[in-house]
């Protein structure tokens, strides 16, 4: 009896002596899978982390391509199809990437985007309406649609699977095939776009948060009103890992 206890004894001991160890390997194996091997970006706040854990994480918002940063007052992550900002409550929003504040451009990587569309807006669903959520419901199934023309761009399944309203906002446009080439089609959301590919039968953001960090690493005019407006962007674009 007195030898079992001696050994229990001694693998407490033991347990005791690897615990700094395994908390430490499991600290390192939590930072290796929120840093990007691509980038060297880390996600590292954990309210941006669960938001884009929850949303498809790479598959919908593509590699951090930032540090987090303070941009307008609002700690902020840009990836490269998104930008995740912190609001005061701790809660998670994606910025309206669309909107003109943030994206004036006609094309993006030489792909024609379409304009957004008065008329959408003017039809949309707004949360003050009675029957809002089904309201909703009926909108985004009219205006979102997974066959177009007869082409299956597949914009309603990777817009609900890839978190919906709470990631994409509400559709701006219809579907719009490119000018100057007849296999791409394109849908404008409040805080992003889909492209379709006919080439290749795939659907995709088009990489929005990547424009915006060249815009804010560019003399552009929104680096300058950034920069007049609770902006830092000191270390925001320094890999955590090179």
């Amino acid at each position: 009896m007195k030898g079992l206890l001696r050994m229990a004894a001694g693998a407490a001991l033991v347990l005791a002596s690897l615990a700094p160890g395994l908390a430490t390997t499991a600290a390192l194996a939590q930072d290796d899978a929120r840093t990007s091997e691509a980038t060297g970006y880390t996600v590292g706040d954990d309210a941006v982390w669960g938001f884009y854990s929850a949303h498809g994480a790479n598959a919908t918002f593509g590699e951090p391509i930032s540090r987090e940063f303070t941009l307008f007052g609002k700690p902020t992550q840009l990836f490269e199809n998104a930008a995740l900002q912190v609001q005061p409550d701790g809660s998670v929003v994606p910025l309206q990437l669309t909107d003109p504040s943030y994206f004036t451009a006609s094309s993006v990587n030489g792909l024609s985007v379409p304009p957004a569309d008065a008329a959408m807006a003017f039809v949309a669903p707004t949360p003050d309406d009675s029957n809002y959520a089904a309201r909703l419901g009926v909108f985004l199934q009219a205006t979102v649609p997974d066959m177009w023309n007869g082409t299956p761009v597949d914009f309603y399944s990777t817009f609900t699977n890839g978190g919906g309203t709470a990631v994409w906002g509400l559709p701006t446009s219809s579907p719009k095939a490119d000018p100057n080439n007849p296999n791409f089609v394109y849908q404008r959301f409040q805080n992003g776009i889909l492209f379709y590919d006919a080439s290749s039968g795939t659907t995709a953001a088009l990489p929005l948060g990547d424009y915006l960090k060249s815009q804010l690493t560019s003399d552009s005019p929104l680096l300058k009103v950034a920069a007049a407006s609770q902006t830092d962007l000191s270390d925001a674009f320094q890999p955590d890992v090179s």
